[in-house]
């Protein structure tokens, strides 16, 4: 499943995109790249906004994360993280933008196991660790990156005016790159 939400299959019937809020997620698209932020400033960000009760619980299990139009420095526009708030049951998903975090209940719960986003590389280190490798695709201005991580795995597309390419590789250590 998270090959096919990569590679941009996300509304499809059985997507996890075809259940709950869908057409709430992400902000407009630009009008022009956005210099975006990293997944630590953005959970930084999540910190605060839970101190001051503006999302409606303060701990929670993280299931998956998505960064969506990323530089080739991890940076993103926005992110999506599917977290489950502890003792509950629910899954919910917050959506990070230029905005701050917006949360909503998702109307399914999601099955992929929690993790803990501190013991994974951050998307930056992952990008840094593949750069000889990435550095190429980005030397466009208009090539950008979604990533998805769950399961242990980082799935990365890639995407531009004559460029798709799917990545793969192992959360915790970086390894395990493949197309």
């Amino acid at each position: 499943m998270a090959v096919a939400f990569c590679c941009g299959c996300v509304g499809g019937e059985g997507s996890i995109f075809s259940w709950g809020h869908s057409q709430s997620f992400g902000s407009e698209t630009p009008d022009e790249r956005s210099m975006g932020l990293t997944l630590d400033e953005a959970l930084a960000d999540l910190a605060v906004s839970q101190n001051e009760e503006m999302i409606s619980f303060e701990n929670q299990s993280f299931l998956a994360v998505r960064g969506m139009q990323m530089a080739g420095d991890g940076r993103a526009s926005s992110w999506t993280i599917f977290v489950r708030p502890a003792n509950e049951e629910r899954t919910v998903v917050l959506i990070y933008t230029d905005q701050g975090w917006s949360e909503y209940d998702w109307a399914r719960s999601i099955e992929y196991p929690a993790f803990d986003p501190t013991t994974v590389l951050a998307p930056g280190e992952l990008f840094r660790l593949h750069e000889d490798t990435l550095s190429g695709y980005f030397r466009e201005d208009a090539t950008e990156a979604d990533l998805f991580l769950s399961n242990g795995t980082y799935v990365m597309t890639i995407y531009g005016p004559d460029t798709y390419e799917t990545f793969r590789s192992d959360a915790y250590t970086g390894g395990e790159w493949m197309q």
